[in-house]
């Protein structure tokens, strides 16, 4: 029987030099795949906070109370839509504005006539209760008619929205 496969003597592996730089190299290469993995590929990226708000009745108006942030948002990254289903009024608080050494720091509507939803004018307030330019647990929007009130036949919604991401943190509907 005649052996297929011969062994040769002059045949040799890789210079120690190469496998060195070989494996250096493989090595730089999964640790970068493992940064970019962990990491991920476009940075940082902005995710949208979660939260909600409850509704209480207060004169000539209502009261949306804020439960914990998913995650810190200041009240510049914010703004706040009213609609009646036709119009929509939009408030977009700054951070500085709700920033009080002496808490708690209060967001009055610029528009000192109000604003028209369709035929009543409206005021939105806002309170920081920590005055830290943070929306928390507890704070507060009032939304206000003066001496009207919202109507009963009405179907309002608050939105709350995030700028960052253009994304919605949270929203809640009323009647007048």
């Amino acid at each position: 029987m005649k052996k297929i496969w011969a062994i040769r003597k002059d045949a040799e592996a890789v210079s120690p030099v190469i496998a060195t730089i070989l494996m250096v190299a493989i090595t730089v290469v999964l640790a970068a795949v493992l940064y970019v993995m962990v990491l991920g590929f476009g940075g940082t990226t902005s995710q949208t906070p979660t939260s909600s708000i409850t509704k209480t009745t207060v004169n000539y108006g209502v009261k949306y109370t804020f439960a914990p942030m998913s995650k810190d948002t200041p009240w510049g990254d914010i703004t706040i839509q009213l609609t009646d289903g036709t119009n929509t009024l939009t408030w977009a608080p700054t951070t500085a504005a709700l920033t009080d050494s002496t808490p708690p720091a209060e967001y009055d509507d610029p528009t000192t006539a109000g604003r028209a939803l369709g035929s009543l004018t409206v005021w939105c307030n806002l309170t920081d209760l920590a005055g830290n330019g943070y929306v928390n647990q507890g704070d507060y929007m009032t939304f206000q008619t003066g001496a009207t009130t919202f109507s009963a036949s009405v179907t309002y919604t608050v939105t709350i929205m995030h700028d960052p991401t253009s994304a919605e943190i949270c929203h809640a509907s009323f009647n007048g």
